[in-house]
Protein backbone atom coordinates (compact mmCIF):
# COMPACT_ATOMS: atom_id res chain seq x y z
CA UNK A 1 0.00 0.00 0.00
CA UNK A 2 0.54 3.51 -0.44
CA UNK A 3 1.54 4.48 3.40
CA UNK A 4 3.85 1.13 4.04
CA UNK A 5 5.75 1.95 1.03
CA UNK A 6 6.36 5.24 1.91
CA UNK A 7 8.36 4.11 5.42
CA UNK A 8 11.38 2.55 3.73
CA UNK A 9 12.28 5.41 2.21
CA UNK A 10 11.06 7.96 5.19
CA UNK A 11 13.77 5.74 7.33
CA UNK A 12 16.52 6.12 4.70
CA UNK A 13 16.06 9.88 5.13
CA UNK A 14 15.73 9.71 8.97
CA UNK A 15 19.47 10.68 11.07
CA UNK A 16 19.49 7.93 13.72
CA UNK A 17 22.47 8.13 14.75
CA UNK A 18 22.30 10.83 17.56
CA UNK A 19 20.09 11.73 20.60
CA UNK A 20 20.40 14.84 22.12
CA UNK A 21 19.89 15.88 25.78
CA UNK A 22 17.10 15.33 27.50
CA UNK A 23 15.29 18.67 29.34
CA UNK A 24 13.20 19.47 31.72
CA UNK A 25 9.51 19.99 31.01
CA UNK A 26 8.08 23.09 30.78
CA UNK A 27 5.95 23.48 34.00
CA UNK A 28 1.99 23.73 34.15
CA UNK A 29 0.24 26.55 36.09
CA UNK A 30 -0.50 23.58 38.62
CA UNK A 31 0.77 19.85 38.62
CA UNK A 32 -0.40 16.69 40.16
CA UNK A 33 0.60 13.88 41.38
CA UNK A 34 -2.06 10.83 41.34
CA UNK A 35 -0.99 8.08 42.89
CA UNK A 36 -2.70 4.65 41.25
CA UNK A 37 -2.55 1.11 41.41
CA UNK A 38 -1.91 -0.63 37.94
CA UNK A 39 -1.63 -4.45 39.05
CA UNK A 40 -1.57 -6.10 42.35
CA UNK A 41 1.90 -4.83 43.30
CA UNK A 42 2.09 -2.55 40.84
CA UNK A 43 1.91 1.28 41.24
CA UNK A 44 2.67 4.17 39.88
CA UNK A 45 2.28 8.07 40.32
CA UNK A 46 0.68 9.37 37.23
CA UNK A 47 1.31 13.28 36.67
CA UNK A 48 -1.59 16.02 35.35
CA UNK A 49 -0.53 19.22 34.10
CA UNK A 50 -3.79 21.68 34.85
CA UNK A 51 -3.82 24.24 32.73
CA UNK A 52 -6.32 26.96 32.98
CA UNK A 53 -7.82 29.46 30.85
CA UNK A 54 -6.69 32.81 31.22
CA UNK A 55 -9.66 34.10 29.27
CA UNK A 56 -12.12 31.52 30.78
CA UNK A 57 -10.92 30.67 34.61
CA UNK A 58 -14.65 29.93 35.67
CA UNK A 59 -17.61 27.90 34.33
CA UNK A 60 -16.76 26.49 31.26
CA UNK A 61 -15.36 22.87 30.46
CA UNK A 62 -12.82 20.49 31.54
CA UNK A 63 -10.70 18.50 28.88
CA UNK A 64 -8.65 15.79 29.93
CA UNK A 65 -5.77 14.84 27.27
CA UNK A 66 -4.03 11.48 27.05
CA UNK A 67 -0.69 11.01 24.61
CA UNK A 68 0.25 8.67 22.05
CA UNK A 69 3.69 6.54 21.74
CA UNK A 70 6.49 7.85 22.69
CA UNK A 71 4.84 11.41 23.63
CA UNK A 72 4.46 13.07 26.57
CA UNK A 73 1.16 15.41 27.85
CA UNK A 74 3.71 18.50 26.51
CA UNK A 75 2.85 17.49 22.89
CA UNK A 76 -0.55 18.94 23.62
CA UNK A 77 0.03 22.07 24.92
CA UNK A 78 0.03 23.72 21.65
CA UNK A 79 -3.27 22.10 21.28
CA UNK A 80 -4.37 23.41 24.99
CA UNK A 81 -3.25 27.25 23.45
CA UNK A 82 -5.92 26.86 20.50
CA UNK A 83 -8.18 25.46 22.70
CA UNK A 84 -8.51 27.67 24.88
CA UNK A 85 -8.64 30.17 21.88
CA UNK A 86 -11.95 28.94 20.48
CA UNK A 87 -14.79 30.19 22.31
CA UNK A 88 -16.87 27.74 20.94
CA UNK A 89 -15.25 24.71 22.68
CA UNK A 90 -15.91 26.48 26.68
CA UNK A 91 -12.62 25.38 27.68
CA UNK A 92 -12.11 26.77 31.09
CA UNK A 93 -8.59 23.92 31.94
CA UNK A 94 -6.84 21.84 29.83
CA UNK A 95 -5.50 18.62 32.13
CA UNK A 96 -2.62 16.74 30.49
CA UNK A 97 -1.69 13.57 31.47
CA UNK A 98 1.62 11.52 31.29
CA UNK A 99 1.62 7.70 31.29
CA UNK A 100 3.92 6.16 33.53
CA UNK A 101 7.57 6.73 32.87
CA UNK A 102 6.52 9.37 30.31
CA UNK A 103 7.26 13.37 30.99
CA UNK A 104 6.59 14.35 34.74
CA UNK A 105 5.81 11.12 35.35
CA UNK A 106 8.32 9.08 37.32
CA UNK A 107 9.41 5.73 36.81
CA UNK A 108 6.46 3.10 38.30
CA UNK A 109 7.15 0.79 40.87
CA UNK A 110 7.46 -3.42 41.03
CA UNK A 111 7.93 -3.52 37.70
CA UNK A 112 10.29 -2.12 35.22
CA UNK A 113 9.52 0.30 32.75
CA UNK A 114 10.11 -1.71 29.58
CA UNK A 115 7.47 -4.63 31.01
CA UNK A 116 4.56 -2.37 31.49
CA UNK A 117 1.46 -3.32 28.77
CA UNK A 118 -1.13 -1.52 27.36
CA UNK A 119 -3.43 -2.98 30.15
CA UNK A 120 -0.88 -1.21 32.41
CA UNK A 121 -2.19 2.25 30.46
CA UNK A 122 -5.98 1.40 31.12
CA UNK A 123 -5.14 0.96 34.51
CA UNK A 124 -3.11 4.15 34.73
CA UNK A 125 -6.28 5.93 33.02
CA UNK A 126 -8.68 4.68 34.57
CA UNK A 127 -6.84 5.57 37.82
CA UNK A 128 -6.10 8.78 37.21
CA UNK A 129 -9.68 9.38 36.23
CA UNK A 130 -10.81 7.87 39.58
CA UNK A 131 -8.36 10.71 40.93
CA UNK A 132 -9.47 13.64 39.21
CA UNK A 133 -12.90 13.57 39.73
CA UNK A 134 -12.63 14.19 43.57
CA UNK A 135 -10.13 17.21 43.18
CA UNK A 136 -12.96 18.82 40.69
CA UNK A 137 -11.45 17.84 37.59
CA UNK A 138 -13.54 14.97 36.24
CA UNK A 139 -13.22 15.23 32.35
CA UNK A 140 -16.25 16.80 30.48
CA UNK A 141 -13.89 16.05 27.58
CA UNK A 142 -11.52 12.80 27.31
CA UNK A 143 -8.85 13.49 23.96
CA UNK A 144 -6.53 10.84 23.32
CA UNK A 145 -4.02 10.79 20.70
CA UNK A 146 -2.77 8.24 18.47
CA UNK A 147 -1.61 5.50 21.06
CA UNK A 148 -3.83 7.44 23.46
CA UNK A 149 -7.04 7.31 21.31
CA UNK A 150 -6.46 3.14 21.43
CA UNK A 151 -6.30 3.29 25.62
CA UNK A 152 -9.06 5.69 25.88
CA UNK A 153 -10.97 2.69 23.54
CA UNK A 154 -9.38 0.04 25.73
CA UNK A 155 -10.64 1.56 28.87
CA UNK A 156 -14.50 1.82 27.70
CA UNK A 157 -14.01 -1.51 26.08
CA UNK A 158 -13.51 -2.77 29.60
CA UNK A 159 -15.59 -0.40 31.87
CA UNK A 160 -18.58 -1.56 29.60
CA UNK A 161 -17.48 -5.20 30.27
CA UNK A 162 -17.53 -4.47 33.95
CA UNK A 163 -21.53 -3.53 33.67
CA UNK A 164 -20.25 0.31 33.43
CA UNK A 165 -19.00 3.20 31.29
CA UNK A 166 -16.89 5.86 30.67
CA UNK A 167 -20.01 8.30 31.11
CA UNK A 168 -21.67 6.27 33.94
CA UNK A 169 -18.44 6.17 36.16
CA UNK A 170 -16.28 9.19 35.33
CA UNK A 171 -19.06 12.01 33.65
CA UNK A 172 -17.55 11.72 30.57
CA UNK A 173 -19.50 13.48 27.94
CA UNK A 174 -17.31 13.52 24.95
CA UNK A 175 -14.48 11.86 23.65
CA UNK A 176 -12.17 12.49 21.25
CA UNK A 177 -10.09 10.42 19.20
CA UNK A 178 -7.22 12.46 17.06
CA UNK A 179 -5.44 10.05 14.67
CA UNK A 180 -6.23 6.67 17.10
CA UNK A 181 -4.47 3.63 16.85
CA UNK A 182 -6.43 1.11 15.61
CA UNK A 183 -7.38 -2.14 17.58
CA UNK A 184 -8.50 -5.83 16.34
CA UNK A 185 -10.58 -7.11 15.09
CA UNK A 186 -10.49 -4.13 11.96
CA UNK A 187 -7.71 -3.93 10.02
CA UNK A 188 -4.53 -1.39 10.34
CA UNK A 189 -1.66 -1.51 7.44
CA UNK A 190 0.84 -0.08 9.42
CA UNK A 191 0.89 -2.92 11.74
CA UNK A 192 -0.45 -5.95 9.83
CA UNK A 193 1.78 -5.57 6.84
CA UNK A 194 5.41 -5.80 9.58
CA UNK A 195 5.68 -1.81 8.21
CA UNK A 196 5.44 -0.65 11.66
CA UNK A 197 7.17 -3.10 13.55
CA UNK A 198 9.73 -2.37 11.26
CA UNK A 199 10.22 1.26 11.67
CA UNK A 200 10.56 0.77 15.15
CA UNK A 201 13.09 -1.78 15.17
CA UNK A 202 15.56 0.69 15.17
CA UNK A 203 14.83 2.44 18.30
CA UNK A 204 14.40 -0.66 20.43
CA UNK A 205 16.80 -0.74 23.48
CA UNK A 206 17.92 -3.46 25.22
CA UNK A 207 19.68 -4.46 28.26
CA UNK A 208 19.15 -1.21 30.00
CA UNK A 209 19.29 -2.49 33.56
CA UNK A 210 17.00 0.78 35.09
CA UNK A 211 14.25 0.77 32.08
CA UNK A 212 14.60 -2.50 31.13
CA UNK A 213 13.83 -3.27 27.31
CA UNK A 214 12.13 -0.14 25.38
CA UNK A 215 12.07 1.96 22.80
CA UNK A 216 13.62 5.63 22.55
CA UNK A 217 13.33 7.71 19.38
CA UNK A 218 16.20 10.07 18.92
CA UNK A 219 14.41 13.83 18.82
CA UNK A 220 16.24 14.41 14.26
CA UNK A 221 13.84 10.90 14.09
CA UNK A 222 10.90 11.85 15.83
CA UNK A 223 10.95 15.02 13.73
CA UNK A 224 11.16 12.79 11.02
CA UNK A 225 8.75 10.29 11.54
CA UNK A 226 5.50 12.60 13.18
CA UNK A 227 6.21 15.82 10.52
CA UNK A 228 6.61 13.82 7.25
CA UNK A 229 3.77 13.93 4.26
CA UNK A 230 2.92 11.73 1.95
CA UNK A 231 5.28 13.69 -0.25
CA UNK A 232 7.92 12.06 2.15
CA UNK A 233 8.74 16.23 2.84
CA UNK A 234 8.62 18.03 6.36
CA UNK A 235 5.74 20.27 6.51
CA UNK A 236 6.04 23.33 7.31
CA UNK A 237 6.32 24.85 10.15
CA UNK A 238 7.08 21.86 12.46
CA UNK A 239 9.26 22.56 15.93
CA UNK A 240 12.63 22.43 15.27
CA UNK A 241 15.04 19.56 16.96
CA UNK A 242 15.92 21.95 19.54
CA UNK A 243 12.64 22.78 20.30
CA UNK A 244 11.33 19.45 20.66
CA UNK A 245 13.56 18.74 23.24
CA UNK A 246 13.50 21.87 24.60
CA UNK A 247 9.73 21.38 24.86
CA UNK A 248 9.69 17.98 26.49
CA UNK A 249 7.78 16.09 23.78
CA UNK A 250 9.63 13.44 23.68
CA UNK A 251 9.16 9.87 26.10
CA UNK A 252 10.71 6.27 26.07
CA UNK A 253 8.19 3.75 25.20
CA UNK A 254 7.68 0.42 26.78
CA UNK A 255 8.73 -2.66 24.27
CA UNK A 256 6.15 -4.63 25.51
CA UNK A 257 3.12 -1.86 25.02
CA UNK A 258 4.73 -1.01 21.81
CA UNK A 259 4.83 -4.92 20.95
CA UNK A 260 0.87 -5.21 22.05
CA UNK A 261 0.03 -2.15 19.92
CA UNK A 262 1.21 -3.47 17.02
CA UNK A 263 0.54 -7.05 17.05
CA UNK A 264 4.38 -8.18 17.21
CA UNK A 265 4.90 -11.65 18.73
CA UNK A 266 0.98 -11.21 19.80
CA UNK A 267 -2.72 -10.08 18.66
CA UNK A 268 -3.43 -6.73 18.65
CA UNK A 269 -5.34 -5.28 21.27
CA UNK A 270 -9.31 -6.13 20.56
CA UNK A 271 -12.40 -4.30 21.06
CA UNK A 272 -15.94 -4.51 20.81
CA UNK A 273 -18.01 -2.98 18.11
CA UNK A 274 -20.53 -0.22 19.02
CA UNK A 275 -18.67 0.92 22.68
CA UNK A 276 -19.05 3.95 21.67
CA UNK A 277 -23.18 4.33 20.31
CA UNK A 278 -25.14 6.48 22.03
CA UNK A 279 -26.50 3.73 24.76
CA UNK A 280 -23.18 4.01 26.55
CA UNK A 281 -23.78 7.74 27.07
CA UNK A 282 -20.41 9.53 25.74
CA UNK A 283 -20.09 10.87 22.41
CA UNK A 284 -17.58 9.98 20.40
CA UNK A 285 -15.63 11.70 17.50
CA UNK A 286 -12.61 10.57 15.51
CA UNK A 287 -10.68 13.12 13.79
CA UNK A 288 -8.17 12.35 10.97
CA UNK A 289 -5.52 13.86 9.24
CA UNK A 290 -5.19 13.24 5.30
CA UNK A 291 -0.85 13.24 5.01
CA UNK A 292 -0.81 10.61 8.12
CA UNK A 293 1.66 7.87 7.30
CA UNK A 294 0.59 5.76 10.56
CA UNK A 295 -3.29 5.76 10.48
CA UNK A 296 -4.80 6.76 6.87
CA UNK A 297 -7.81 8.54 7.13
CA UNK A 298 -9.42 5.38 4.83
CA UNK A 299 -8.86 3.07 7.75
CA UNK A 300 -10.17 6.04 10.68
CA UNK A 301 -13.18 5.97 9.11
CA UNK A 302 -14.46 2.05 9.58
CA UNK A 303 -12.85 2.81 12.29
CA UNK A 304 -14.99 5.43 13.47
CA UNK A 305 -17.99 3.44 12.34
CA UNK A 306 -16.88 0.15 14.10
CA UNK A 307 -16.80 2.19 17.49
CA UNK A 308 -20.46 3.86 17.36
CA UNK A 309 -22.14 2.59 14.65
CA UNK A 310 -22.98 5.47 13.04
CA UNK A 311 -22.74 5.00 9.08
CA UNK A 312 -23.46 8.46 8.24
CA UNK A 313 -20.28 9.87 10.03
CA UNK A 314 -21.98 12.48 11.76
CA UNK A 315 -18.82 12.95 13.60
CA UNK A 316 -16.02 11.81 11.72
CA UNK A 317 -13.83 14.93 10.23
CA UNK A 318 -11.14 14.13 8.33
CA UNK A 319 -8.42 17.67 8.11
CA UNK A 320 -7.32 17.48 4.55
CA UNK A 321 -4.13 20.18 3.86
CA UNK A 322 -1.04 19.57 3.02
CA UNK A 323 0.63 19.91 6.62
CA UNK A 324 -2.11 17.35 7.89
CA UNK A 325 0.31 14.94 9.69
CA UNK A 326 0.26 12.65 12.92
CA UNK A 327 1.46 15.08 14.96
CA UNK A 328 -0.62 18.33 13.72
CA UNK A 329 -1.62 19.02 17.45
CA UNK A 330 1.78 20.47 17.40
CA UNK A 331 2.62 21.76 14.25
CA UNK A 332 -1.30 23.32 12.93
CA UNK A 333 -2.67 22.95 16.55
CA UNK A 334 -5.77 25.84 15.35
CA UNK A 335 -7.14 23.20 12.60
CA UNK A 336 -6.83 20.41 15.16
CA UNK A 337 -8.82 22.44 17.64
CA UNK A 338 -11.28 23.72 14.77
CA UNK A 339 -11.75 20.03 13.79
CA UNK A 340 -12.67 19.56 17.59
CA UNK A 341 -15.54 21.73 17.05
CA UNK A 342 -16.81 20.63 14.22
CA UNK A 343 -16.78 17.15 15.15
CA UNK A 344 -18.50 18.10 18.21
CA UNK A 345 -21.29 19.11 17.07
Amino acid sequence: MKSVALWSSLLSTVTLLFALPASADPPGEQVLSLPVELSPGVTADIAAQVLVNPDHPNGGRTFVMLHGLAHTGNTFRPLADAVFADNKLDARRVVLLDLPGHGESPLPQGILFGLLSLGDDVAALTGALDALGPLGLHADVLVGHSLGGEIIELTQNELITEGTSLRARFAVNDVVLLAPAIPSPLPWSLADSGAGAAALAPFVVLGDPLLGPHLFIPAPAWQGLFFTNSKDKLVQGPPSVAEIVAQGYIAPEALVASQELLGVGTVRPTVSAGIFDPSHGSDACVVAFSEDLFLPAGEERPHYRYLTGDTQDERFVVVTRFGAVHDMLISDPDAVANAMRTCSK
